[in-house]
């Protein structure tokens, strides 16, 4: 997975990069999914810092914004945890709950039992 970290219209120190990284790696790592590439953007306009993430998961692009007011670490933490709900709700819909057998299975119970 690659991640990459990037602002606009300020000055990030190496601390907040890592912080931005090992926060989605640590949420998205729990996930089965294949994803690709994570793109974190930060930005801040009128003391007011807004956070974007993109990630790229095979069949399912994941978008998330944040908005919080003069913290950087917020504004992460936010983005990141709205991403990894967006990526859970996309993995329950995608998992079957209800155990159902597939139509090749079902009818193929039904000659089994008319032969014995």
């Amino acid at each position: 997975m690659d991640i990459t970290v990037s602002v606009r219209h300020f000055e990030l120190d190496n601390e907040v990069r890592e912080y931005a990284v090992k926060a989605a790696e640590d949420a998205f790592s729990e996930f089965r999914l294949r994803i690709s590439s994570v793109n974190i953007v930060l930005d801040m306009q009128r003391n007011t810092i807004t956070a974007h993430l993109d990630a790229a998961v095979k069949d399912h692009p994941v978008t998330a914004a944040s908005q919080a007011f003069d913290n950087v670490y917020k504004a992460i933490d936010e983005v990141v945890a709205k991403a990894s709900a967006q990526m859970r709700r996309y993995l329950d819909k995608k998992q079957d709950h209800k155990h159902t057998p597939s139509i090749g299975a079902a009818t193929a119970q039904p000659e089994t039992e008319a032969e014995s």
